[in-house]
């Protein structure tokens, strides 16, 4: 077989015309000690004393040395360098890591940049796809001749197409359909999902395996008392549409142009304008969905994810998602720094252009789709009013799943690191009931108990609508500033809406015990660390009792406790759901000994 290798590294190179000159790699070859000894040497000493009648020493290397040298040092460079760049993470984590890894521009991956290697000043690598490859269509192979009497008819029937001698096409359109991940009533992730005529569709010979459409999604209507709401929310059939692979490839054929990444597509049709439904409920659910994808998320928040590429609110304008206080775009933004967000002006928008003069359709790489009505049909969102209850559900993840929330969120707000990672004392989003009873094999934390000072956080509600009475927030203030002298709390008091944000974020990251009214302030549990001394207690009026924090808390690994002014209740042994005349208002009394005995109880390890 003729050689691969270029004509100047076969065989001998070209030798100069003069005197033939040895290198230093024969005398080694030789067994010489010494090259004087080498009769290739006194022969050389010969020829150059009777040339030019003096003795000296010649070891000049070759051309074939010189290649050698270089081509080792070429090689050695690629093998064992670190690349000053690394491609997109997979979204999968990694099972193996080394310490030498082969740079991405001896071996780029499929997704480098061709103007990488460029001379240009403004050359961009890192893996970030060019403009071309972000425009190349992702459609239907055109070139299979298959008549229409071939194609099953209507949406969805289940009939596949499969044959001899287009065996492979049929192979080739299986690689385009969809595929559902994980689902749970209210929340499905799904890969390779297409948009088209105003719909969502789904490519696929077998729908019979997907979900009831009515636990996926919804019309998207809020949900209320009215009569015949129960039956306008449900799905009209359109909203999610089944056809098969070769249905797609007669309507748009290549014709498809892929949006990259996580896209979350938000269905719900209320509360999104409140700090706590989009932070403790659909963000904190979309997170939970999107984090079985890895089941490695470290207590450091380490994760293989990459940040969603877009927000889709399907029901929302561009005002609509923020709540008043503006914690809503805070969140979104400290969290995605370079997310999208689509509205249903963009929706609109999609559907015309997909049914203009050329038909076509666009797919979404991976999306996860919320639905809140959907939720509340499922067995864990009815009992417990919380739409990310079913999300908890959605796959396998890590007992750390929300670390690289939380951490990213008090990172933002300035806090320091040791405080971050007061969490190693606890043992990630485990509900603390899950850690009772004889037989639970308890893993320890990674970290023990810290010796810092225990910061108490009581975020009063004095100037909001539903507050304690004048007398019963002074006996609480007065009952707490005692027992933190005595016992040598860090006792913080605060009225969030003096503070800024990220004061607050803050503030609740290094918060061992918070109390307050039942209100939207509580929702900075989500910030707080799980330790073993960490809890949330929650002031009620006689007789009143939501779940919204007591579910989010232990969902999170923090101890709860609800005070009727002097009665406390904690999981498993809960008052019921109920809201009295006087819920919401401005009488609502507490015993503050009672607390102040509470949080010592706590803080102790007693309760």
């Amino acid at each position: 077989m003729p050689s691969v290798l270029p004509n100047f590294l076969q065989g001998s190179p070209p030798r100069s015309p003069h005197v033939e000159r040895n290198n230093f790699f024969t005398y080694w070859a030789s067994g010489s000690s010494s090259p004087t000894h080498s009769p290739h040497y006194q022969q050389l000493q010969h020829n150059t004393t009777s040339s030019q009648g003096s003795s000296r020493q010649v070891l000049r290397p070759t051309r074939r040395d010189i290649l050698l040298c270089l081509l080792t040092l070429s090689f050695s460079y690629l093998l064992f360098s670190t690349p000053g760049s690394t491609t997109t993470q997979s979204i999968y984590p990694s099972s193996t890591g080394g310490k030498y890894k082969i740079p991405n521009w001896l071996f780029p991956s499929s997704h480098s940049s061709s103007s990488s290697s460029s001379s240009g000043a403004c050359a961009i690598g890192g893996g970030e796809k060019t403009f071309g490859e972000s425009v190349k269509t992702y459609g239907f192979n055109m070139n299979t001749n298959i008549d229409d009497d071939d194609l099953p008819i209507g949406g969805g029937n289940g009939k596949s197409w499969d044959g001899g001698e287009e065996q492979q096409e049929d192979d080739e359109l299986q690689g385009l359909t969809t595929d559902l991940k994980a689902h749970a009533p209210g929340w499905t992730i799904m890969e390779r999902l297409y948009i088209y005529n105003g719909s969502f569709y789904a490519v696929t010979d077998d729908p019979a395996q997907w979900p009831e459409l009515r636990m996926m999604t919804s019309t998207g209507l809020p949900a209320n008392s009215d009569p015949g709401n129960s039956e306008a929310r449900e799905p009209k059939g359109d909203e999610i549409i089944f056809i098969s692979p070769f249905e797609a490839m007669k309507l748009w054929g290549p014709r498809v142009w892929k949006m990259d990444g996580m896209t979350f597509l938000f269905n719900d049709g209320q509360f999104i304008d409140h700090y706590y439904h989009f932070a403790a409920e659909l963000m904190l659910g979309a997170w939970r969905a999107y984090a079985s994808y890895d089941q490695h998320i470290t207590a450091n928040g380490e994760t293989s994810l990459p940040p969603p590429q877009r927000v889709w609110f399907l029901h929302q304008n561009v005002t609509e998602w923020r709540d008043k206080p503006k914690f809503n775009p805070l969140l979104m933004y400290s969290l995605f720094p370079s997310i999208s967000i689509l509205y249903p002006e963009d929706w609109a928008d999609m559907k015309n252009q997909t049914t203009s003069s050329v038909p076509k359709a666009f797919v979404l790489e991976r999306a996860l789709l919320a639905d809140r009505s959907a939720a509340f049909r499922g067995e864990w969102t009815g009992p417990t009013a919380r739409t990310v209850a079913s999300a908890l559900h959605v796959g396998q993840a890590s007992k750390w799943w929300w670390e690289p929330i939380r951490r990213q969120v008090l990172r933002y707000s300035g806090l320091s690191e040791p405080i971050i990672s007061r969490n190693l004392e606890g043992h990630g989003a485990i509900d603390p009931i899950s850690l009772m009873g004889p037989g639970v094999d308890v893993v320890e934390p990674l970290a023990p108990e810290g010796n810092y000072t225990p910061v108490i956080t009581y975020i009063s509600r004095q100037s909001s609508r539903r507050r304690l009475t004048k007398e019963s927030h002074e006996e609480l203030v007065k009952a707490l500033e005692e027992r933190s002298k005595k016992l040598g709390w860090e006792l913080v008091i605060v009225e969030a809406e003096k503070m800024s944000k990220e004061e607050q974020f803050a503030l609740a990251g290094r918060t061992t015990i918070m109390l307050g009214v039942h209100g939207n302030g509580l929702t900075h549990l989500l910030w707080m660390p799980a330790t073993p001394r960490s809890a949330v207690i929650e002031m009620f009026f006689k007789g009143g009792f939501a779940r919204d924090y007591q579910w989010t808390a232990h969902a999170l690994g923090l101890k709860h406790f609800a005070v009727q002014h002097d009665v406390s209740f904690t999981s498993p042994n809960l008052p019921k759901v109920d809201y009295p005349e006087g819920f919401q208002g401005t009488s609502i009394t507490v015993d503050g000994k009672v607390v102040a005995d509470l949080i010592e109880d706590r803080l102790a390890g007693r309760v």
